[in-house]
């Protein structure tokens, strides 16, 4: 049983974060196009890190870096064993621009955004175009949480939380081509 998606009658809010990754994570392998309400499209990809925690604090942690940990074994093994996501490093892509942050559950706080290089003449103009940036970012995020709890609090949710176990229990990417015994 996948810990992080726990069922509707769960006391308290704190499944929430772990629970939103999870299902970001599940989307994104699944259907990563979201789509703004002027039809600007948002791609999401889970990249380079996924942590994962226990029931009990960071004796059962897990940290998974570089390439695509989201494909690994390990990944899907630290779900099946009951551990919740709790961080992840997530790519938002809207045509060209791209965005790479992380992005913790406890409080949904973000950390390491690089915004790109400003463009403009002046200094203002450079200002202008880096909180355009951030709006643009800020905005695809909430895209990407609205869109969660519209699901979250529908009827339709646990058909989702169906989808999303059943994923979680499947052969992860890596393991689908892993060869005959090894």
């Amino acid at each position: 049983m996948i810990a992080t998606l726990p069922s509707t009658d769960a006391v308290g809010m704190e499944y929430l974060g772990p629970e939103f990754l999870t299902w970001l994570w599940w989307r994104g392998e699944n259907n990563p196009c979201f789509h703004h309400p002027d039809g600007t499209e948002v791609y999401v990809h889970f990249d380079e890190h996924l942590e994962f925690r226990g029931e009990r604090s960071a004796a059962r942690r897990t940290v998974l870096r570089a390439g695509m940990p989201g494909a690994s074994m390990e990944a899907r093994a630290a779900l099946r064993s009951g551990k919740s996501l709790v961080a992840a490093r997530i790519l938002l892509a809207r045509g060209e621009d791209e965005l790479r942050f992380t992005l913790r559950a406890e409080n949904l706080g973000v950390s390491g955004l690089r915004l790109p290089t400003p463009e403009g003449d002046t200094r203002e103009d450079r200002l202008l175009a880096c909180l355009e940036a951030q709006e643009m970012f800020v905005e695809d995020l909430d895209l990407c949480f609205a869109t969660f709890l519209k699901v979250r609090c529908a009827p339709a949710w646990e058909a989702e939380l169906a989808a999303v176990r059943a994923w979680g229990e499947s052969p992860s990417p890596d393991e689908k081509f892993q060869p005959a015994g090894a």
